[in-house]
């Protein structure tokens, strides 16, 4: 094992991999000087291990996935959960076979162990009559608990996509940023909301709660996606400071929708690329809605992050528009100095501190918070060499999935650079992110 040194980093190379770990103390993501009540955690991971491969995958009847994206998990008995993510199905599929949305399967954090009978909990078109948000794809994301009044139950929020024909490729497809030869079909994306009330068995779509800053019409038609992430809900208080799910008082209470965006002219690094940002509603506004009946009501729940204005909270979350023709609000990147897409939160309860995990370049980085809006430069980074890592996804290792001790699970797929979205070459792969506070000087 060679172990390079490069000031503030420290490289590990293994053999196709490399695992970097950032020992610096945590300052402002902007780049500035340092920030009180950022948290001083550094992080390293450990070796990757296999969660699943695709041929395993297969056996259990998915074709793609899961996840094609980033997923969540509901505890079972004996350390062992039901997860969430999407998928398409083959022919072999037990019980919606030859289609694709969010599908359960089952595992402990080491190991996924089946498809849990391989039926789909919904997918692309099931959102409200007339919404197009998710109309040709819906499916992924966070699984979060909720209990407000005399309603419980669980919340996904999920990636949406509308798509149309690029004019300009033989395919009609749209290349995926910084992986050469890697196509998708072009998208508009959107985060939905899908809620059970019957502890996961089954999942409703409930409307749209997230949409980007630019309307669809800058896209379609075009040769560029818009990626919005898969959205990652925490509950905190008004000052972004932890609070139990469900909270003691949910009219007192807050949803973080953490998203991706695209906005030109945005400050630094997010001038012309994708960047991380917050929104956030009322605890019982968005049970509230989620349970009303009412799409509208649900696609004014949530309200963008804005450092610039004298209200921080006051940019819509979406258009309110069935057809996407509307304009949502502008978003704040929570930091400059670094693009990023794909973000996931999660409160650690052993430090006492929100860790998101994120995509950046070919790899995945981490950031700490005390408040949820201002973040430390990253603490930990990871890539492998020759390959490319989709949708990492952070899982609390407490018995809590949202909950993280010690060493909570970073999972992601792990592609050879270009190949995405080929599962038949993907690993789907967990490590360990081991936290601790830094050596006093």
């Amino acid at each position: 094992m060679k172990i390079n040194r490069i000031p503030g980093l420290v490289v590990l190379s293994i053999s196709l991999f490399w695992v970097i770990m950032t020992v610096a103390l945590a300052r402002c993501g902007g780049g500035g000087g340092a920030v009180p009540g950022i948290p001083d955690i550094v992080g390293a991971f450990s070796l990757p291990v296999t969660f699943a491969t695709h041929a395993e995958l297969v056996s259990y009847g998915f074709s793609f996935g899961p996840s094609d994206g980033q997923f969540g998990a509901i505890p079972a008995r004996d350390m062992t959960y039901t997860f969430y993510g999407s998928a398409g199905s083959t022919a072999s599929c037990a019980g919606t076979p030859n289609v694709n949305g969010e599908f359960s399967f089952t595992g402990t954090l080491d190991q996924v162990t089946g498809s849990n009978g391989c039926t789909r909990l919904f997918g692309p078109g099931d959102g409200p009559t007339g919404w197009i948000f998710d109309k040709d794809y819906a499916a992924g994301g966070q699984v979060v608990r909720f209990a407000s009044g005399n309603s419980s139950g669980w919340l996904i929020p999920f990636h949406g996509e509308y798509h149309w024909i690029n004019p300009s490729t033989a395919s009609g497809k749209c290349t995926v940023p910084g992986n050469d030869g890697s196509e998708v079909p072009c998208f508009y994306g959107a985060i939905g909301l899908a809620v059970s009330l019957d502890n996961g068995k089954t999942f409703q779509v409930v409307g749209q709660i997230l949409q980007p800053s630019q309307p669809i019409s800058v896209f379609t038609g075009g040769g560029k996606n818009m990626n919005v992430g898969y959205g990652s809900l925490v509950v905190a208080d008004a000052n972004g400071k932890h609070l139990d799910n469900p909270p003691a008082n949910p009219d007192s209470a807050y949803f973080y929708l953490f998203y991706t965006d695209v906005l030109p002219g945005s400050p630094g690094a997010c001038a012309t690329a994708a960047c991380i940002g917050v929104a956030r509603g009322l605890y019982s506004d968005v049970v509230a809605a989620a349970l009303s009946g009412d799409p509208n009501r649900v696609a004014t729940v949530f309200h963008k992050y804005d450092g610039a204005s004298p209200d921080p909270w006051n940019q819509p979350a979406t258009s309110d528009t069935a057809d996407e023709s509307g304009t949502a609000g502008k978003y704040a990147p929570l930091w400059t100095d670094e693009a990023g897409s794909q973000p996931e939160v999660i409160y650690d309860s052993t430090f006492d501190v929100y860790l998101a995990v994120y995509q950046a370049g070919s790899g995945i980085s981490v950031r700490t918070s005390s408040d949820l809006i201002h973040w430390s430069e990253p603490i930990a980074t990871y890539l492998e060499t020759g390959r490319t890592l989709f949708y990492p996804t952070l899982i609390g290792e407490t018995g809590d999935p949202t909950n993280g001790g010690p060493a909570p699970r970073v999972y992601f797929s792990s592609f050879p650079t270009g190949a995405f979205p080929d599962y038949n070459t993907a690993v789907f792969e967990s490590i360990q992110l081991l936290l601790s506070h830094p050596a006093s000087m």
